[in-house]
This record gives structure tokens, C-alpha cells and sequence, in this order.
């Protein structure tokens, strides 16, 4: 990890499997994740992790965090945690009822970043299996639905680039709130995140016709280090080229391809 860079937080690369369900994202931290899924975070078990508000499960002797301390985690510094993985447990009693081969699963879940077999458990009914390392420069999210991640996605850009609003207004003046992206456009734009998406916030244009953010495929990458490197020629080399682009007459998001 590039330490202390602020260049990870003005762009956002994503590198999906849509059959399984899996997506790796730099640029998207925990923060934006669980602000933006289409329900609110309850009971987590916390596979790895550095946060002092849990409670221990004598059962498998693994620490979890019930609903009233999740905002608590939201609001701590996930980054600094290192590895930070969990699954969402839908109660927290059925812990108690794992079988010694599916806390093996957990286990191996969190050390090798990648299910023995399918990476949902029917007892515990998880939606996600959250996987990270430097949280937001390497996140690999196992989603039940994928529209979770589609729903997810479509709000975390807005939100981003209400954020950098924030960073650059005097505190008198509003923050430009922009909608969710569309379902059409999300359908549209999932396709090439298999073959490793960037957005590039950074170099957003703010024009009389709307706000235009480019799109770059750009392939497959270990590590976000090799991208923000590299980005020039990154951006140069990619496959395909395109903009989403808010268009303030009609108040929508729209896409534009090269």
C-alpha cells in the first residue's frame, strides 16, 4: 500500500465475477460500502479484524458484533485494522449451531480470501462475505444477490463525488447531492467490470452540460499500487473508453461510449 496517498480515493477500479459473485474494488472502503447496501449492516462475525467492541462466541471462539456496536465499526478506521473480514450473520444464537467443518470454512475464508465451497452459509444466512486487506485499496466482496452489488455501486459514486464537494466548498455553501445511477445504466456498465473497470474521479469535467467522469477498461491487476503507478499509461492502453455523464438538464445519469 502507497501510505498516505489520497489518490485511491478519487478513483474506483473494479474487478467482478459475475457467476460467482464476486467482486475485488479499490476506492470503495467499508464506510461507503455499508452506507450505500440497500439494508443496513446488522449482526457481523468478525473472521479478521482490530476492533474492541465485540463480544466472544464460546462456540467457535471467534468474536462477532451485535447491531447496537456496528456503527461503531462503520465509523472506526477500518484501514488501519490490516486484514479486516467478516460475514453478515443474520442471528446471532445460530453461531452456536456450526458444525466444526463450517468454522473450518470461516477460517479458511479469512486466511485464503476464497471459499472452500460456496462462500454462503445456509445457517447463518449471509448476504456478504466481506474479505480485505488496507481496507478500500483491496476488498473482495462474495454479494448472495447481485443486484446487492448493482444497488451498492449506483449510490457509492454519487456519494464519492459528494464527498470531494465537501473537501472543496467553503462551509456556507451546499454540497451538490446527485441521484443513484439508473438500473439500465448499471446493467449496462457490469458487463465490463469483468474486465477490470476504472473510474477516474480525479479527472471528472464539470461542464454547462452535466458532469462528465471517465470510464477506462483497463484489464486485470493484482494490486492498486500497479494502477495509480501507472495511471497515465494505464488509461492510455485500456480497451474501451466511455463517460458517465450527469446530465443537468434532464437531472439523470447517462452513458457515453468513445
Amino acid at each position: 500500500m502507497s501510505g498516505g496517498s489520497d489518490l485511491i480515493k478519487d478513483i474506483i477500479y473494479i474487478n467482478g465475477d459475475r457467476r460467482n459473485h464476486c467482486f475485488l474494488t479499490s476506492g470503495i472502503t467499508f464506510r461507503e460500502f455499508a452506507g450505500n447496501i440497500p439494508s443496513p449492516l446488522q449482526s457481523l462475525l468478525l473472521l479478521k479484524h482490530n476492533f474492541e467492541w465485540t463480544d466472544l462466541n464460546y462456540h467457535t471462539l471467534l468474536e462477532y458484533v451485535e447491531e447496537e456496536n456496528v456503527q461503531r465499526l462503520i465509523a472506526a478506521d477500518v484501514e488501519q485494522f490490516g486484514e479486516f473480514c467478516w460475514v453478515d450473520v443474520d442471528d446471532i444464537n445460530d453461531l452456536d449451531e456450526l458444525e466444526p467443518a463450517e468454522i473450518a470454512e470461516l477460517l479458511y475464508l479469512a486466511h485464503k480470501k476464497e471459499p472452500i465451497g460456496k462462500p454462503f452459509f445456509p445457517l447463518l444466512k449471509n448476504k456478504y462475505v466481506y474479505l480485505s486487506r488496507d481496507d478500500g485499496w483491496y476488498n473482495k466482496v462474495y454479494y448472495r444477490r447481485l443486484q446487492d452489488f448493482s444497488a451498492m455501486l449506483s449510490k457509492v459514486i454519487p456519494y464519492k463525488l459528494g464527498s470531494f464537494g465537501r473537501r472543496r466548498l467553503l462551509l456556507f455553501q451546499k454540497t451538490r447531492i446527485y441521484p443513484a445511477i439508473s438500473k439500465d445504466i448499471m446493467e449496462q456498465l457490469l458487463p465490463y467490470a469483468e474486465d477490470g473497470l476504472l473510474f477516474d474521479l480525479s479527472h471528472k469535467d464539470d461542464s454547462r452540460r452535466g458532469l462528465e467522469i471517465p470510464l477506462f477498461v483497463i484489464g486485470s491487476f493484482s494490486g492498486t499500487d500497479d494502477i495509480l503507478e501507472n495511471l497515465s499509461e494505464v488509461k492510455r492502453e485500456a480497451s474501451e473508453r466511455a463517460w458517465l455523464i450527469f446530465d443537468k438538464k434532464d437531472q439523470e445519469w447517462k452513458l457515453s461510449f468513445e
